[in-house]
């Protein structure tokens, strides 16, 4: 190691006596201080003189001996500095920076403080040697080991993912802290009480194109919080999620977030996919918002037959036709709106998080990210462990991230094969079912980490198909009423059918008319008189 092995000693002793002094204390950093002495080597007699070598040992057994007593043990200055004496042996200058570190008398905020600048360093020393760890055994593999690299930017994306958590520059906020308020300062707890009114007022709340969705939600997805859409295989995951991004950009208008931090930059609705194309999403999107609009009528879907009975002329003016109404529809309330499709075996979270940062430094404030389907990312440099360590990192990674900018993330999830077998069982209300029990393909502690749950399921009766959707966890304030915990919204030929600010479309049973209707509960649901 390059640190200065006499300066560590004095700091690790340093360290464990001013905690020492620490009223009220209920731990130490004995376990700090031994990983520190684990790096400390005893000088080879080659390398010095024979009582360097000493005064090392000596120091290295009286720190190990401090590490072994109890937190209320009290330390006798004089009879501390007097082996402290006994260690440095002829180093007066070693034994004169002990001493400083000890004899002097503190107070109790000058103790804590010292404290706290004694672990922050140690805990530097560790982090370098840690980082020269990593580098040196991938310098290795990449000299040596060749062969064992397939994919460069998979060999590349590791470290990165390795070095992550030793980045933090010491010289600003640490980036783990989320948020924070120190009730020292009237304007910091005045902030966050701005920021609840707004979310009781609607101001951080996107609504979704159902209003059913919407009571469920009780107004729609908050900023900087993080949403899984649950469902089976086949069950309109894409369909329900690209649906929401299009009536947040139809139904919600933009407005800035914070002022006086991020001003006049560009609101942005933002939907990355893994898996399906961007013909197939804006296909979508042209169909959906045509119908919408009460254009159903209008609607032409082209097969790749038609395209090749086209003129190259027919073919682009149909095409711009298309984008010109997707985007100005897309655009009608201020909001910019940039899709994309990226290779998720390219990718990671941090990439993901990366893209955000890029589109901030471009100028906008990213108000919703969509991505279809997180769990497709490969969960490099995330925590290893039992099976779903790494799935659940990377949630909570990301949700950290997009917490700290105000973004709403959502994402699908697909459901396990667990939830697959209560549909073999005939399970009735199957969504009513899946809150709380953590049924996620590869990991079932997802729901630990994100701030809102939505199931979803499609059903059929009497050759008509339902989607049923039921809420699960919500971070937020207040109770939901509990009959809006679950709705259900019917299939048309286009989609389900946007009805925020129109006729209430939403129903409280598979097979039933509209709330309030005179036929909202079924037929088969009456029971003989």
């Amino acid at each position: 190691m390059n640190a200065n092995v006499k300066l560590l000693l004095v700091k690790c002793i340093t360290l464990l006596y001013r905690e020492s002094q620490m009223t009220g204390s209920h731990e130490n950093s004995s376990a700090l201080v031994r990983s520190i002495l684990g790096l400390i080597k005893d000088p080879q007699v080659q390398m010095g003189l024979d009582n360097e070598r000493d005064i090392v040992t000596g120091l290295k057994k009286t720190a190990l001996t401090m590490c072994e007593q109890a937190l209320d043990h009290e330390y006798e200055p004089v009879e501390l500095l007097q082996q402290l004496k006994v260690d440095c042996n002829t180093d007066e200058a070693l034994f004169s920076s002990l001493a400083d570190g000890i004899d002097k008398e503190l107070s109790d905020n000058k103790i804590k403080r010292t404290a706290v600048n004694l672990r922050r360093s140690l805990h530097d020393v560790l982090k370098e040697e840690k980082i020269i760890e990593i580098v040196n055994n991938a310098s290795t593999k990449l000299r040596f080991k060749r062969g064992e690299i397939v994919n460069m930017n998979q060999y590349v994306a590791e470290l990165v993912g390795e070095l992550e958590p030793y980045q933090m520059d010491n010289d600003k906020r640490d980036p783990a802290i989320v948020s924070s308020v120190n009730f020292a300062h009237i304007d910091e707890v005045v902030k966050v009480f701005k920021e609840v009114q707004r979310a009781e007022e609607g101001g951080s709340v996107l609504k979704t194109p159902w209003q059913g969705i919407n009571r469920m939600l009780r107004g729609g997805y908050r900023r900087g919080q993080e949403t899984v859409i649950g469902a089976l295989q086949h069950n309109f995951k894409t369909g329900f999620s690209l649906g929401t991004f299009i009536g947040v950009a139809l139904f919600n208008e933009p407005e800035t977030a914070f002022p006086e931090i991020v001003p006049s930059r560009k609101p942005l609705l933002y939907r990355v996919s893994f898996e399906d194309d961007l013909e197939l999403n804006l296909q979508y999107t042209y169909e959906v918002i045509m119908n919408y609009d009460g254009r159903a009528d209008e609607i032409v879907v082209k097969t790749k037959e038609d395209f090749k009975a086209m003129t190259q002329e027919e073919k682009d003016e149909f095409v711009m036709i298309m984008s010109k109404f997707v985007a100005e529809r897309l655009r009608v309330n201020g909001f910019e709106v940039i899709m994309e499709r990226v290779n998720p075996s390219d990718w990671t979270y941090r990439h993901l998080c990366n893209r955000m940062l890029e589109l901030e430094a471009d100028g906008y404030e990213i108000y919703m990210c969509m991505a279809d389907y997180l769990p497709m990312l490969p969960t490099t440099g995330c925590a290893q462990g039992p099976t779903g360590t790494d799935m659940q990192d990377m949630y909570r990674r990301v949700r950290n991230f997009m917490s700290a900018k105000k973004i709403a993330f959502v994402t699908p999830h697909q459901l396990s094969t667990d939830a697959k077998q209560m549909i073999r069982d005939g399970k009735a209300d199957f969504v009513q079912e899946l809150p709380g029990k953590g049924y996620y393909r590869g990991c079932k502690q997802i729901d630990q980490e994100v701030d809102l749950e939505i199931y979803i399921h499609i059903e059929k009766v009497n050759g008509e198909s339902y989607l049923t959707c039921q809420r699960g966890k919500h971070r937020i304030i207040g109770q939901t009423n509990p009959k809006d915990l679950y709705t259900v919204l019917k299939f048309e030929k286009y989609g389900l059918p946007f009805d925020e600010g129109r006729k209430d479309l939403s129903r409280r049973t598979v097979g039933g008319g509209p709330v309030g209707s005179k036929d909202e509960k079924p037929f088969f649901d009456f029971s003989p008189v």
